[in-house]
């Protein structure tokens, strides 16, 4: 068994939401997943879940030659509690960079500038006005660049092939977050194997 090393760098291009399930009282109704700094981030989890559904989608669009659903289940893993059910990729939440990350703990008031609110409403199509409590804030992140580790536990041969897999399927990744059908979190997903 081998392990193979990649950093996946996720370029957003625009304001994007990763809800984290909690409301924020007066501030937002929505807010988005921080790390324990309080600087956002896209959790492995996700991440894991549009990279599985790439390959999916490459899959059955016939890309990737040989691909078959029980090499996705052994890549990302199937229902399941034991080990066999895991995969073989693992995922870091993508942060920002290491130097990017000491500026914020030097400059604890910056990481404010990393967010701000959207509002929405719907319309009432009776009166061409804003429909009565429909108000709603969301906050959202700023464009920027992050960065996770990916790694690979499967012999030699077979994580050149997944790694490969990944590496063609990651154009049809197109956004992160939520909204994205809104122009939220649209994204360039791009990733460079590591060398020891």
């Amino acid at each position: 068994m081998a392990e193979l090393s990649a950093e996946l760098i996720i370029e957003i291009l625009t304001p994007w939401h990763l809800g984290s399930g909690r409301e924020g009282g007066a501030y937002a109704d929505s807010l988005v997943s921080r790390d324990h700094s309080g600087l956002p981030l896209v959790n492995g989890k996700s991440i894991k879940g549009l990279l599985r559904a790439a390959c999916t989608e490459s899959m059955q669009l016939q890309w990737l030659e040989q691909l078959t659903q029980a090499d996705l289940d052994k890549l990302f893993g199937k229902e399941g509690t034991d080990l066999a059910s895991q995969g073989a990729l693992e995922v870091s939440s993508a942060t920002l960079s290491e130097g990017e990350q000491a500026y914020f703990a030097q400059h604890p008031q910056a990481v404010k500038l990393l967010y701000r609110i959207d509002y929405n409403t719907a319309i009432d199509h009776a009166t061409g006005a804003a429909a009565d409590g429909s108000l709603r804030s969301m906050e959202a992140v700023v464009p920027m660049t992050l960065t996770a580790k990916l790694r690979i536990h499967a012999e030699a041969k077979e994580s050149e092939l997944f790694l490969n897999w990944l590496k063609l399927s990651l154009p049809l990744i197109t956004a992160v977050g939520g909204k994205r059908r809104r122009g939220y979190g649209e994204a360039v997903f791009s990733l460079n194997r590591e060398t020891k």
